[in-house]
């Protein structure tokens, strides 16, 4: 459940996870190992579209070199990583730390080959020889919860309905993300994060236009050092702003645990 707090009183708890990971053979597109922690799923045609997908990402990805391939998909990240043959995708939450996720990926296709290295290259398609290697995925990614860290995020009052309506989807419903998905709606931005301050801040004084633009950044997504470096501006410039939003009763903060 998520609750918002102004900056002086209570602040609430939002939880983060890895909802779920897929391990996806190269040459036939399979899907050989899958394990779900969360709510957003992917759909049959999604998983082996990925394959497709990678002659659209760049070159030093789709020879597979292990780098981490981000794709933002407005309210989540898919996460890929992509070697010696092995897709290893997952879908996390915007408060995830990506760094972290993309070491327990790559461990996950490192331990994988040691494992199977020698069995898939003549593999004949039967999964259930991967049994027993899902209990190591759980133990690298900690049920899931491997990439939570401890966060603050400032988030404008425009946003707060949107914010948890959407979090309440993937909470609640839950998602299942169709090639279609991933076509046309990556690497765009949720139609609310549109809204916008009232101009009356910049007019009275309150925020000048460089600021006023900035402070839209403050969706529920973006720490303040996330902010800082988006927008090209000093993380102590950003706090100053933040403060001001606050004090005019225009902002709050979520935490992420």
């Amino acid at each position: 459940m998520y609750f918002l707090s102004n900056k002086y009183s209570f602040r609430g708890v939002i939880g983060t996870i890895l909802h779920n990971v897929y391990l996806i053979h190269q040459y036939t597109g399979i899907c050989l190992i899958h394990r779900k922690y969360g709510t957003i799923e992917f759909n049959q045609d999604l998983v082996s579209g990925f394959l497709t997908a990678l002659k659209d990402f760049s070159v030093e990805f789709s020879k597979g070199s292990g780098e981490l391939k981000v794709i933002d998909m407005q309210i989540f990240y898919l996460l890929l990583v992509f070697k010696d043959g092995i897709l290893c995708t997952a879908a996390a939450d915007k408060n995830d730390d990506a760094k972290i996720t993309h070491k327990a990926l790559s461990d996950i296709i490192d331990k994988f080959t040691v494992n199977f290295g020698e069995i898939i290259k003549n593999w004949s398609g039967d999964v259930r020889i991967f049994k027993g290697f899902e209990q190591l995925i759980d133990k690298v990614l900690i049920d899931g919860r491997i990439a939570e860290v401890p966060l603050k995020l400032p988030i404008l009052k425009i946003f707060e309905k949107d914010f948890l309506k959407s979090r309440k989807q993937i909470e609640k419903k839950g998602l299942v993300l169709s090639e279609e998905d991933l076509r046309n709606v990556q690497n765009q931005k949720p139609a609310w994060t549109s809204k916008r301050l009232p101009s009356q801040v910049i007019i009275q004084g309150f925020l000048n236009k460089e600021q006023y633009k900035i402070a839209h950044l403050a969706d529920g997504f973006h720490t303040v050092a996330d902010i800082a470096e988006e927008a090209g501006v000093p993380k102590a410039e950003i706090n100053v702003i933040i403060d001001d939003l606050d004090d005019l009763g225009l902002l709050k903060f979520i935490d992420v645990k």
